[in-house]
């Protein structure tokens, strides 16, 4: 009887000891929470930091990216005014002999041999076509696109570029075009060849001052479209 008195003993004391468990201290949850808590804030700094230093990094390239960009554009505003400022000087220039010919012919007072002679001793070597075109630079905008730096800048900056250098590349194409399209390059040459000779006639060397001047002007038209655009498109310089 006695070992069963203790075996129901020994059952009761293994019951409450399964059913009994000690509950947390609120203290020690208290201290976890702030523990978890410093963590978490830890790495949402952690990452702000990083966001924050890559957009800043970010901003300094397109930044950069930019100012070399303007700097560019500047420098290829200068080489359009030189370009057109050359063209239209030809062009006044073969205007003057073109209308001194003209006033001749319709006077009548010299035959063709004389008259020839008279606007070659004048104007002598000013009869040649040098229709100057721009190198437009590219660099700047090419590397900024290579290397993402266009990505990062604002929407209405990054559409002002694309369009300048959009059209400096259809206007740049355009310009020789333009005045190859007034050009008879044989009949052209042919003059010129009697000229030399002096054989030539003054009908034809008007006609020819007149392909020129036509052509001078036709790559002008172009590039001053180009000019205008530049010049609405180009910050000041700081």
């Amino acid at each position: 009887m006695a070992w069963r008195q203790r075996l129901r003993e020994d059952d009761t004391q293994s019951k409450e000891a399964f059913m009994h468990f000690e509950v947390p201290k609120s203290k020690h949850l208290k201290e976890f929470a702030g523990e978890y808590l410093m963590i978490v804030i830890s790495i949402l700094t952690a990452l702000a930091l990083e966001h924050g230093a890559q957009s800043l990094h970010h901003h300094t390239l397109a930044q950069q990216a930019s100012q070399k960009i303007d700097a560019e554009i500047r420098a290829n505003t200068e080489e359009l005014d030189k370009v057109i400022k050359h063209n239209d000087q030809r062009a006044e220039e073969l205007l003057v002999i073109q209308k001194a010919l003209l006033a001749d012919i319709k006077a009548g007072t010299m035959d063709d041999e004389t008259l020839m002679k008279h606007i070659v001793d004048k104007y002598d070597g000013a009869f040649s076509l040098s229709i100057h075109t721009p190198t437009l630079r590219r660099e700047a905008w090419e590397v900024a696109v290579a290397n993402q730096s266009v990505s990062w800048m604002n929407s209405s900056e990054l559409k002002r570029y694309s369009a300048v250098y959009a059209l400096m590349r259809d206007i740049q194409s355009l310009s020789g075009t333009g005045a190859a399209m007034f050009i008879d390059r044989p009949y052209l040459i042919n003059v010129m060849s009697n000229v030399q000779m002096g054989v030539s006639n003054p009908r034809e060397v008007y006609r020819m001052l007149n392909q020129e001047i036509t052509s001078y002007r036709s790559a002008n038209t172009n590039l001053r479209d180009l000019q205008k655009e530049l010049a609405k498109a180009t910050p000041a310089a700081h």
